[in-house]
């Protein structure tokens, strides 16, 4: 007597199941509601990346606009000092 077992995933159907889930509430959602909310986030995904992109652009720039103040004004510094002391000699 030949007998043949079969193993019975109870998990296999769930693309199954999710495609009944998903069918069975897409006519209850408002596809107008849906499609702005889509528009909004990736306006606002946009907004936020290009503030990013300047951000490293002029990042940069700013370093180095703010370090060669910051040296102009250490030789400032030094200058006037040393006039200080030769005018004290």
């Amino acid at each position: 007597m030949n007998t043949t077992t079969t193993n019975y995933h109870a998990g296999s159907n769930w693309i199954a199941f999710l495609f009944g889930a998903v069918f069975n509430v897409l006519p209850h959602i408002d596809l107008t509601f849906l499609i702005d909310y889509i528009l909004q986030a990736i306006v606002g995904g946009l907004i936020c990346l290009g503030f990013k992109i300047l951000g490293d652009i002029l990042s940069p720039l700013w370093l180095k606009q703010k370090q060669k103040v910051r040296n102009f004004t250490r030789a400032r510094k030094i200058r006037i000092s040393k006039r200080r002391s030769h005018d004290k000699g």
